[in-house]
């Protein structure tokens, strides 16, 4: 996966402080381009949103195909690692949130 873009970050930093000090065509098109950057953020938010829901699995038990969905929307946001501090005799894996939702959601 390629790197993650901070689009809050992005949208933030093209909203000009002085809009008139430039050109009327300049400030348009860096608000314009604010208001995409704002947009992808709450797509991604949403993304993670909709997977947070899907994994809690509240779903119909007797549907077989939807645990399966709901497994595969929580690996989507956490994995498992090995820690330097696993205990001898404990579980060889913690679960760790991924590091794309954890960036995304302000964790990292």
């Amino acid at each position: 996966m390629s790197e993650m873009i901070d689009h809050a970050a992005v949208a933030s930093a093209l909203i000009p402080e002085y809009p008139l000090r430039g050109s009327f065509d300049a400030a348009r098109d860096a608000l314009a381009m604010a208001q995409v950057h704002a947009v992808l953020a709450l797509v991604e938010q949403q993304r993670i949103a909709n997977l947070i829901a899907l994994a809690q699995g509240t779903g119909s038990s007797m549907d077989e195909a939807l645990p399966l969905l709901y497994d595969e929307a929580a690996f989507a946001l956490v994995g498992f690692e090995r820690t330097p501090a696993t205990p001898i005799g404990g579980p060889d894996e913690y679960p760790m949130v991924r590091p794309w939702v954890a960036e995304a959601l302000g964790l990292a």
